[in-house]
């Protein structure tokens, strides 16, 4: 599983996105971002942007904001943080398809110098200080999370912090899920995919320091097993001809979200924020 692997699994997501209306939903792409879908539980809404709620006390607030979304997808959480808190915001990301919408995005909203998209690996040098940096579902795909914490920290202002929102396996995955995990992990281009524990400990090894965990798995809406045993089914019939069309990897990401899914369902993954200072 290589960088390059991941990047065309992003591009071929895109052009799907394109080709194929009904897969917006689950692409992220009506709402400039890829991530999960949270309740509020205060207005019981059920939304991507739930999420800002618990990365927000986190944001230099005032225009003081020099952040950094790590894995930035269509560029939604660097708009949105844009707005929200000021400052300056840089989205990398190693999909050529990503990039070019998210500059299209930044150009038509007329924010150039106030926002920059790179095509770029969270691995690579970084093209500047933050004192805010932000990773939604992205780090899970690092082949070498020691590396990628350590080139996140090293251009990590001092008192910065670090949010990391990821799908997290348990410490302890029963012998039942562990062929379900693997196969998720193979289809999501995801090869380690750390526990919290895990990335908490690496972190500490980064001079990092944790300064809040929460559990958002009970804001998920994971569907019941028999109606993912349908929709496996389904799409399974279908995989042949989209691997025959060009669209294998897109194949993958829909058995691989259906996977993901069931272990959410299951508790044997949890959506976890881990909040870092350095």
């Amino acid at each position: 599983m290589t960088t390059q692997d991941i990047a065309l699994y992003y591009d071929e997501l895109h052009l799907w996105t394109e080709k194929d209306n009904s897969f917006r939903v689950f692409s992220g792409f009506e709402n400039d971002t890829i991530h999960h879908f949270l309740v509020d539980t205060g207005t019981g809404n059920f939304s991507p942007d739930t999420i800002y709620k618990f990365i927000g006390p986190h944001i230099p607030p005032h225009g003081l904001s020099r952040g950094l979304d790590a894995g930035c997808g269509y560029g939604g959480t660097c708009f949105h943080c844009l707005g929200a808190y000021g400052g300056h915001w840089t989205g990398i990301t190693i999909s050529q398809e990503q990039w070019t919408y998210a500059n299209g995005i930044a150009k038509a909203r007329g924010l150039e110098g106030k926002i920059d998209f790179h095509l770029m690996s969270y691995d690579d040098a970084l093209p500047g200080r933050y004192n805010a940096m932000v990773a939604i579902e992205s780090l899970i795909h690092s082949t070498d999370p020691q590396r990628t914490l350590n080139n996140l920290a090293s251009s990590l202002d001092a008192g910065g912090r670090l949010i990391i929102v990821d799908d997290m396996p348990v410490d302890h995955v029963t012998e039942a899920d562990a062929d379900i995990l693997a196969d998720f992990k193979r289809a999501w281009r995801c090869p380690l995919a750390l526990s919290a524990t895990a990335w908490t400990d690496l972190a500490r090894s980064c001079g990092l320091r944790l300064v809040e965990e929460r559990d958002l798995s009970p804001l998920l809406k994971p569907r019941q097993e028999n109606d993912l045993d349908a929709a496996f089914d389904d799409l399974s019939s279908r995989r042949a001809e989209k691997a025959r069309q060009g669209f294998a990897r897109l194949s993958d990401a829909e058995i691989g979200g259906l996977h993901l899914e069931r272990l959410l369902g299951r508790g044997t993954i949890r959506y976890i924020m881990l909040v870092f200072e350095k």
